[in-house]
């Protein structure tokens, strides 16, 4: 077992193509934002985020948009979610992409605690440049809406970090991983260290007493498993009392749903600005 989870899973098809470009479009974006980089959250190589900038100072703190980078927890990097910056900062709002640990040298919980510290960083630093820390917003691809899902509904967990229970204003997973336990087995062996998580590492099995607004983004062409969970996900959701709204895009497979963002014009960015300065 412990072999076997040292072992990195292929990447899905498609995914060099995607990596590539979503690396190219966010160097152009870095070359030319107002951004601050590499800024450090933890100890770790991989604890680090971004903060990218409206063009302009604003008159007052502007909301914020945590993103996590998919990648199936095994592969992916913060560098990746530039691109989204001129579709997201106009708002005007941050865009802050998050940098954490892979499987399957990181298991469950410690991404998600990743994710976590990072939100906490945000939250005590985020002022500092031009964001409010009482709208923050988290959204992620694929294996990062997993994530962002995760830390929003285990809001008791939110504690250990110093943080206020409310200090998520909405979630908007893309793509998102919301069933572990349907997840391939070689992806779900990396991710976990034992099969015994799988229930509770699943946001469709937390949803209990979730009073967050949800936004739920999938590709009418995405992948099997992850059409088959978005359905349950919106059920577990809207059993609960936090507003849920979903986008079902067209036409669009797990890659292009993410690489849309960059258009500022796109459902998904304009429904996000539209939430986060609403």
């Amino acid at each position: 077992m412990v072999e076997q989870a040292q072992v990195i899973p292929p990447p899905s098809p498609g995914a060099g193509e995607y990596l590539e470009q979503a690396m190219a479009w966010s160097d152009k974006v870095r070359a030319k934002s107002r951004c601050a980089l590499d800024l450090t959250y933890g100890e770790d190589e991989r604890q680090k985020l971004d903060v990218y900038m409206p063009d302009v100072d604003t008159d007052s703190p502007v909301p914020v948009l945590l993103f996590f980078h998919g990648g199936y927890w095994v592969i992916g990097h913060k560098d990746l979610m530039g691109f989204m910056a001129p579709a997201i900062t106009p708002a005007p709002a941050l865009l802050v992409p998050v940098g954490y640990r892979l499987a399957p040298g990181a298991k469950y919980p410690q991404q998600v605690d990743d994710c976590r510290a990072a939100l906490r960083w945000v939250y005590d630093h985020i002022a500092d440049y031009g964001g409010d820390p009482d709208r923050i917003h988290v959204s992620g691809h694929s294996a990062g809406g997993h994530l962002a899902a995760l830390i929003t509904l285990q809001q008791e967990r939110l504690a250990d970090f110093g943080l206020p229970p409310d200090v998520i204003k909405g979630c908007f997973p893309v793509s998102g991983v919301f069933d572990v336990t349907e997840t391939p087995p070689d992806r779900r062996e990396a991710f976990l260290a034992s099969d015994d998580d799988a229930r509770e590492a699943s946001p469709v099995y937390n949803t209990g007493g979730n009073a967050t607004p949800f936004l739920l983004e999938i590709g009418s062409e995405d992948f099997e498993n992850l059409r088959a969970q978005h359905p349950r996900m919106m059920a577990a959701l809207q059993a609960e009392s936090g507003y849920v709204e979903e986008m079902v895009r067209e036409g669009h497979n797990h890659f292009q749903i993410s690489l849309d963002h960059a258009d500022t014009e796109s459902p998904w960015t304009r429904r996000v600005r539209e939430w986060m300065t609403g």
